[in-house]
């Protein structure tokens, strides 16, 4: 008798208590399913980089495609990666603009560059994969190059 009238007296903040531990465990499962919609977003960024790389056999025309592909991609590398992780996107992207403009002679030269290449796409994979952070980046904004005086 006595723990039913406790029960009846105290119903009123034993709801509350649940209320709040129901939308905690709400929030965290958000939370958690935001991350997984970031990380497969990675992911999917990441396997269609490699569909675009394996395109690339060292010809000028396949770099124009890879660098097409990078550039029309930046704003998702923007978005889904640090700023420090970021700097695979930029090394990979310079590499391919110096190998436009480079004047292989030989095989041997092409082999070291094809190396480089997959070196640079394998890091930019890794730091898409392996990356834990859950936040699309908002933070600096993006300043237009087009600036009139």
């Amino acid at each position: 008798m006595a723990i039913l009238r406790f029960l009846q007296q105290n119903a009123e903040w034993m709801c509350a208590i649940a209320i709040v531990g129901f939308t905690a465990v709400q929030c965290w499962l958000a939370y958690q399913q935001n991350m997984q919609n970031i990380r497969m977003k990675r992911l999917e960024l990441a396997s269609k980089l490699d569909e675009v790389a394996a395109q690339f056999l060292g010809d000028k025309e396949e770099a124009k495609i890879v660098r097409t592909w990078l550039v029309s991609n930046a704003s998702n590398f923007g978005a889904l990666l640090s700023n420090k992780d970021l700097g695979s996107y930029k090394k990979l992207t310079f590499f391919i603009y110096n190998y436009l403009n480079l004047n292989i002679i030989n095989s041997e030269e092409q082999v070291l560059a094809l190396r480089q290449f997959t070196d640079l796409v394998s890091e930019l994979d890794a730091v898409l994969i392996n990356a834990k952070y859950g936040f699309v980046k908002a933070g600096k904004e993006f300043e237009s190059t087009n600036k009139e005086k």
